[in-house]
């Protein structure tokens, strides 16, 4: 059976096995170990992964990928709320890229440049779809990058603004450069004074040539891939699994207008806590360590109904203004619809289990009321309460 594994740079290892379809990931995975001349050590950090636009699967080392990819069509009906013809029509890749239970604490010591070249190329397919929403000037920074590893040094005579305009949808999500319709009720629009985005990236490329104007790119290419990744892994979304899920939205007084009550999300779960991010709007809604946090899986409420979803329940710590001024410490909870619930919560509780297990004679994480934070987690992004439809409480559990 030949059988092809594909990396985050987009190239693939094509090898053909007796009888394949009985192959396991573990063999799969020392394949590409082999092939791309990594260490050993690098079984903690990468994982496989069957991947597809409907669906993503960390793959366990006794896993058949053979046998996964049969029944595709049947764990897309289970965990997507794909159509039929969608479910058909989908696809699976045998994907080679980070565990998402790798911490970030490890990757950061790595100096091996065939690692950090592997997590470059999927920090980067990351920034790309807009998974990773990250301070706007910090995308010029990594375009300019991502420009030095792939075109060179800069130079005034083939880098003009009409190749970086040409070639912009390959270096920025599509957030970036494209400007999103208005509303019925927005204000006439103004005259946008910001920079273009090809001119800014035109300027990061040229700043970071000049400060590597001394060397040799293909020399220093793991100071450059550790200089990208180094500008994502203090965001709270970093190395995680992604799942499609949604939410509710507040109710306002203008609630009836509108005919779609719920916000499109990504909820992104790693080692260290889980972050809700708003597709449509390209921003980090919400993010919480599981120092602060306590879950919850609960069933679809089937009724008249047929479409209820499974939901996870997210309760979390915060300070709360009283409307007489009083500051006051208090819970709040979200529930997170997605077929997916199930595999949200089993993640969690993988994650924690494994801090627990690192922290030994600690008492577990388990009760979310009275917890210090990690305040390192958020520290790049504010949470954003009043875009979330949230039940509270006070910590004596009072509502």
């Amino acid at each position: 059976m030949d059988v092809c594994i594909f990396l985050r740079d987009r190239t693939g290892i094509h090898v053909s096995l007796e009888e394949g379809h009985q192959a396991e990931a573990d063999d799969l995975f020392d394949i590409v170990l082999q092939d791309q001349g990594l260490p050993n050590e690098c079984e903690d950090v990468f994982a496989l992964w069957l991947v597809s636009p409907l669906l993503e699967l960390r793959l366990k080392k006794k896993h058949k990928p053979f046998f996964m990819v049969q029944q595709w069509d049947e764990l897309c009906s289970k965990y997507t709320d794909a159509k039929a013809e969608e479910i058909h029509d989908d696809e699976p890749v045998l994907m080679f890229q980070r565990n998402v239970f790798f911490p970030k604490e490890q990757e950061i010591n790595i100096t091996y440049e065939q690692v950090l070249c592997n997590l470059y190329h999927e920090a980067k397919f990351n920034v790309l779809e807009g998974r990773y929403i990250i301070h706007p000037e910090e995308y010029h920074m990594l375009a300019g990058i991502q420009a030095l590893i792939k075109l060179g040094k800069y130079n005034q005579r083939d880098h003009i603004i009409e190749t970086y305009r040409a070639n912009v949808h390959q270096f920025y999500p599509e957030h970036m450069y494209k400007k999103k319709s208005s509303g019925f009720f927005s204000k006439k629009k103004s005259q946008d004074t910001r920079e273009p985005v090809e001119e800014r990236w035109l300027n990061a490329h040229r700043q970071i040539s000049q400060e590597f104007e001394m060397e040799d790119v293909s020399r220093v290419l793991g100071q450059l891939y550790q200089r990208y990744l180094q500008i994502c892994w203090p965001y709270p979304f970093y190395g995680a699994a992604f799942f499609d899920s949604f939410i509710n939205k507040p109710l306002g007084k203008l609630a009836f207008l509108k005919r779609n009550h719920n916000i499109e999300t990504w909820t992104a779960i790693n080692t260290d806590g889980v972050c809700v991010i708003d597709r449509e709007k390209d921003e980090v809604l919400l993010a919480v360590p599981y120092s602060e946090l306590c879950w919850e899986y609960g069933e679809p409420q089937f009724d008249v109904d047929d479409d209820a979803f499974p939901c996870l329940y997210l309760q979390f710590l915060t300070n709360e203004t009283t409307s007489d001024g009083v500051e006051r410490r208090v819970t709040k909870i979200l529930q997170v619809y997605s077929r997916q619930a199930k595999m949200m919560v089993a993640l969690i509780e993988s994650c924690v289990q494994r801090k627990k297990l690192k922290r030994q004679g600690i008492p577990a994480i388990d009760d979310v009321d009275g917890m210090t934070g990690e305040n390192e987690f958020h520290s790049r992004c504010t949470n954003k309460l009043d875009k979330l439809c949230l039940t509270t409480f006070t910590t004596s559990g009072i509502f």
